[in-house]
């Protein structure tokens, strides 16, 4: 038999008019589970779920909010990662044909790949 907790089912909708965004949350568990709960809430025992569930969707809400914003400040500290030399497509790391090397200038390189004779395209 599953346990109390794994029959609770948690639905979250989200919506945005204009400026605002809205999450619906709807919670469902059969009532026969709250028996005790709701018992000992009418006798001032416990405090209702409802406050439980407002403090944790803000708390969770916080949370999420503030590691996106620590991650887009550690990206705008943190150096940028050098730029890696693309492959010629056959995965040796060596600059392709098309790629100009840094110390080779760029007309030198036009010159060399005119005078390359082009591919055969023949098919036997």
């Amino acid at each position: 038999m599953a346990g109390k907790s794994e029959r609770v089912k948690v639905e979250v909708k989200e919506s945005t008019s204009g400026e605002v965004r809205t999450f619906n949350i709807t919670l469902t568990a059969p009532a026969s589970d709250f028996l005790l709960t709701d018992l000992l809430k009418q006798r001032g025992v416990i405090e209702a779920l409802d406050a439980e569930l407002k403090q944790a969707v803000k708390g969770a809400t916080e949370s999420y909010l503030n590691a996106t914003e620590s991650l887009i400040a550690k990206l705008a500290t943190d150096p940028k990662p050098a730029q890696k030399l693309r492959t010629n497509g056959q995965g040796t790391g060596k600059i392709g044909k098309d790629q100009r090397p840094s110390s080779m200038p760029l007309s030198e390189q036009r010159r060399e790949s005119s005078s390359e004779p082009a591919a055969s395209t023949e098919t036997t």
